[in-house]
């Protein structure tokens, strides 16, 4: 065994799902942000995490409204989940600007994901320069007719399963 850095370790557990962390803005719309880090956490009850940046306007809003969609985004939005990471939602309605559809009631996520995990935030843990989010699952809503999207490792190339 040789070390490694973390890096390359990703690299070694590729393909990792990715998914878009859906949040109310307070104009009614809805923010959309893909992250790579986030994990099943627990099953009884079921519950998910992620982390992201602190000073993102996703964190913001999760912290604000405790409200979040963890998604797994399927293949027919796979460019459009990828310039969602390129912009913050702080100025943008990214679904708008992208033209993705969105569903649910009141909380928002887009229409082609496979899968859709409708989360209250039970919990916030500061982890270096980014906040990882501990989510209590309400809902899990399932598409199996559509492939979602990960990543091939550090070139960032997307895939679907």
């Amino acid at each position: 065994m040789r070390n490694v850095t973390i890096m390359e370790a990703l690299e070694h557990t590729a393909p990792q799902p990715v998914a878009l962390i859906c949040t109310p803005r307070p104009d009614g719309s809805t923010n959309l942000a893909p992250v790579a880090w986030w994990t099943y956490l627990e099953s009884e009850p079921p519950m998910v995490g992620f982390s992201i940046a602190k000073e993102s306007y996703t964190c913001e809003l999760a912290s604000a409204t405790d409200k979040i969609v963890l998604c797994l985004p399927s293949e027919a939005i796979a460019d459009e989940v990828l310039k969602c990471g390129s912009i913050s939602g702080r100025e943008t309605d990214k679904a708008k600007e992208y033209g993705i559809e969105l569903a649910g009631d009141e909380q928002k996520y887009p229409v082609h994901c496979k899968l859709a995990f409708l989360c209250n935030v039970s919990q916030k843990v500061v982890v270096g320069d980014c906040v990882f989010f501990v989510c209590a699952v309400d809902k899990i809503l399932l598409d199996e007719k559509q492939k979602h999207i990960y990543t091939l490792g550090k070139d960032q190339k997307l895939g679907a399963l």
